[in-house]
């Protein structure tokens, strides 16, 4: 299955939102049917064994860039994920904004999901370079356009952060073209071997940074928080649930089979900052009262954990990481999914001010504890396989980093039963509940639709261990 088929879809999709005006109904047929598209064409490339999914042409010839995408094992649970995400977000939009959805929004929706297939389908550096950079403008527009006052600051933060860090990984693509001799960027002409110890050192600072900023990992994280909790929620499920993962994508295709010499060497103190940022994010977390703010924290400490994992170079670990991946994308786009249903019907984010919404909505309940049992990794949750994976490896990595690590399964359980408690359960709050309606059909879907995810893939993980562990089995050839 070519390629260039997937990434016609969004563009058609950007097209034709603009054209529907306000019409709620088609809104949502267009999402849905975005999304059954890109999975069909997904589960084609599967089908054929990824033997001939690629696309190779000269772009800019003078240099050697090449326009070069394909589907492989590796990108497969991320270019899926990404649908996934997507519809969410364009959803979520359309529910929440069903006397008003706003064409703008959703089309910026659709060309955020180009961009990110892109990134997940390159095969050329500075093509990957391109619309890593180019990922962040949805975001930006979206965010400063209709996210609280404070969201302009918060998005331009952000968007200066990623600047900053993706300029030292345009100077090492750079670094890579000029030493090698192989007169183009794509990444199967870099090889690790051929490169010297030094320079790998340089190297993966330079794209470590630039993807522990995106992810992001602890210390590089200050801009999360108020992007989150500032921005429409829109962009915070992209954000929480996709964008971040291009920093994932980025360290297992780039850096670990390009630079193992800067993994072995250095790896260990972005190790040590990450399993720091597991239990700082956890911690921040279960002092917080904002709910938004509660899901940001939490987001930080699991990405640690991930970030943790992705440096031990473990198997067990490695095939984790594209497990946790998966599982913490649908897993926090519900609960984001889910806190904005709440605040947008009871006016406040503050958890003290909440309580006994289970007597106005317990479908809402069930489905928001669904995506509790995921996020705090209980057993047949699609959190626990890849949790699970993550700390045996690094346990088998560092026996006391292992144990550290490890006390996220209590702080996380901590801080998401108080956040379920004060908001679902406790003494009804005469003023929270009195405008709270029901859910709406739609919402009902859409969210019954992500909580059977966290049942799926909790009881069968194998199906996506399936196609990624080959690939990361490759990865790890040069350690």
């Amino acid at each position: 299955m070519n390629p260039i088929y997937l990434l016609l879809m969004p563009i058609g999709a950007v097209l034709i939102s603009l054209g529907l005006g306000k019409s709620v109904l088609l809104h949502k047929l267009l999402s849905v049917l975005v999304f059954v598209s890109s999975v069909a064409l997904l589960c084609l490339s599967y089908h054929d064994g990824f033997g001939n999914d690629s696309f190779t042409a000269p772009w800019i010839q003078t240099i050697g860039v090449y326009f070069a995408v394909a589907f492989t094992k590796l990108n497969f649970w991320f270019l899926m994920l990404t649908s996934i995400v997507v519809f969410a977000a364009s959803f979520v939009h359309i529910t929440q904004n069903e006397d008003n959805p706003r064409t703008d929004v959703l089309a910026l929706i659709y060309g955020l999901q180009l961009c990110l297939f892109m990134v997940f389908v390159a095969q050329d550096l500075l093509l990957f370079y391109f619309f890593f950079e180019v990922s962040i403008l949805p975001i930006y527009f979206i965010s400063s356009r209709y996210g609280s006052p404070a969201a302009v600051r918060a998005t331009l933060k952000f968007f200066l952060y990623t600047l900053f860090g993706s300029l030292f990984m345009l100077l090492a693509i750079l670094y890579l073209y000029t030493s090698s001799n192989a007169g183009n960027f794509l990444m199967t002409s870099f090889a690790g071997g051929s490169l010297g110890a030094n320079a790998q050192h340089y190297l993966f600072l330079a794209f470590f940074l630039a993807f522990a900023i995106k992810m992001p990992l602890f210390p590089f994280h200050s801009w999360q928080s108020d992007a989150y909790s500032e921005s429409p929620v829109e962009s915070t499920i992209l954000m929480s649930g996709i964008l971040l993962k291009m920093g994932i994508y980025g360290m297992l295709a780039i850096v670990l089979p390009l630079f193992p010499a800067g993994v072995k060497d250095l790896g260990y103190i972005f190790i040590g900052l990450s399993a720091f940022g597991v239990i700082y994010g956890a911690l921040i977390a279960t002092v917080q009262y904002d709910i938004r703010k509660i899901l940001a924290f939490s987001s930080l400490s699991h990405i640690g954990l991930i970030g943790t994992g992705l440096l031990t170079y473990e198997s067990s670990a490695i095939d984790g990481v594209v497990l946790q991946m998966f599982a913490h994308g649908i897993n926090i786009a519900g609960l984001f999914f889910v806190s904005e249903i709440i605040i947008k019907r009871t006016g406040t984010r503050d958890v003290m001010q909440m309580g006994g919404l289970t007597q106005k909505s317990f479908p809402l309940t069930v489905l928001f504890f669904l995506f509790l049992l995921g996020s705090i990794a209980v057993p047949l949750s699609n959190g626990f396989p890849g949790e699970f994976q993550l700390l045996m490896g690094i346990f088998h990595y560092n026996p006391a980093l292992g144990v550290v690590c490890g006390l996220t399964v209590i702080f996380s359980s901590v801080y998401m039963l108080r956040l379920f408690q004060k908001a679902m359960l406790g003494n009804p709050n005469g003023k929270f509940l009195e405008n709270f309606k029901a859910m709406s059909s739609a919402e009902t879907i859409s969210l019954s639709f992500l909580a059977s995810l966290v049942l799926i893939f909790g009881l069968f993980p194998q199906v996506i261990s399936s196609i990624s562990s080959s690939a990361i089995h490759l990865l790890l050839l040069a350690y």
